[in-house]
């Protein structure tokens, strides 16, 4: 009895040796996917009439910066005239340029190409993805006002079109909402809206199921979304509004920001939604009103976004490469860096 005691207790003690071991192992870091994981992307326009559009990538720490990743990736391919937007859909970038109306397509961390969307593009614009399903807005400012809709081969399924526009475009909560208005001129070049309508399309259908009517009298400026609401922007050289719409109900909510003019681009950050003025003045809006923070330094305003509680904002230029300024959210310019032609887009990676 003696003996099989012993024996129980040094089997016992053997195990919770191998136990302890075990737990003890170190656990493996993961494996990096690629140059670009953990940083920014930056989408650089180019000019109307050059092929000169280019992606720029910086790290998170700013510490890393490299331009014409796109090219530098895709032995010296071209990327277009005019890049308008970045949307990701699990780990591949899909970069939308409207000039000469394709959409490349590429893994978001190495930034090798993956495929190419043409079919049916006119003039595309924006980009956002429901399901299995990816979503185009094209518009040309006179007569195409679409969304074209492909599905998860990228294959063209339908197109939607509208009365005026086809704009911004942004998924939350299984719906897809359209900005279906923004800005027209007279003949002496002076500020019109065209209307006020921001469209949903139900991905169940693939049918506009809601159209959303603002309720001031201004310019639709920008639109974003996150999770569970899409909030739109419209502003004069009086006053601005900001819109939050439940994208579940579709049911939209308006705050006047008195005072407040020209308010053009919106950002949500961590939660927090911030927009700059035609002003150059950079605001955090709580949900009920909104507080100045402090003036960025830019030509006018173009490329902006907050991201990780990172100010971005571009000083655009169509001639030659940008300067990009980078603040953190107490006005504190934090870095200024050259990026390629006509910046006008910031996302994170």
């Amino acid at each position: 009895m003696k003996i099989s005691k012993i024996l129980t207790l040094v089997l016992a003690g053997t195990l919770l040796f191998n136990i302890s071991c075990r737990n003890d192992d170190p656990i493996p870091a993961p494996t990096p996917k690629g140059a670009y994981e953990n940083g920014i992307l930056i989408a650089n326009e180019g000019g109307f009439l050059t092929p000169t559009a280019s992606v720029s990538f910086i790290s998170n720490d700013l510490s890393k910066l490299e331009n014409n990743i796109f090219s530098t990736n895709n032995s010296n391919a071209v990327l277009g005239n005019v890049f308008q937007s970045v949307g990701f859909k699990g780990d591949n970038a899909f970069l939308v340029t409207n000039v000469p109306n394709k959409i490349e397509i590429v893994n978001r961390y190495t930034f090798k190409k993956t495929g190419t969307i043409t079919a049916n593009l006119d003039e595309a614009r924006y980009i956002a993805f429901s399901g299995n399903n990816t979503y185009v807005t094209n518009n040309n400012f006179f007569d195409v006002r679409k969304v074209n809709i492909y599905d998860n081969s990228n294959a063209f399924v339908k197109s939607i079109n509208f009365d005026r526009y086809a704009e911004k475009i942004v998924s939350a909560d299984g719906f897809v909402y359209v900005q279906t208005d923004g800005v027209t001129y007279d003949a002496n070049y002076n500020e019109l809206p065209t209307g006020h309508t921001i469209s949903r399309i139900n991905p169940a259908t693939n049918n506009v199921d809601k159209t959303i009517t603002l309720t001031d009298d201004t310019i639709i400026r920008d639109m974003i979304a996150d999770n569970s609401n899409v909030y739109v922007l419209s502003s004069d050289y009086s006053n601005s509004y900001i819109y939050k719409i439940d994208a579940k109900t579709g049911t939209a909510a308006q705050t006047k920001l008195a005072g407040v003019s020209g308010a053009l681009k919106l950002a949500v950050d961590n939660g927090k939604i911030y927009f700059l003025t035609s002003g150059k003045k950079l605001y955090s809006y709580n949900g009920t009103a909104a507080t100045a923070m402090f003036d960025v330094t830019t030509s006018h305003v173009y490329g902006f976004n907050v991201i990780d509680d990172k100010v971005f904002v571009s000083d655009p230029s169509f001639s030659k490469d940008n300067d990009v300024r980078i603040y953190n959210l107490s006005g504190n310019l934090l870095k200024t860096i050259t990026t390629g032609i006509g910046t006008n887009g910031f996302y994170k990676n």
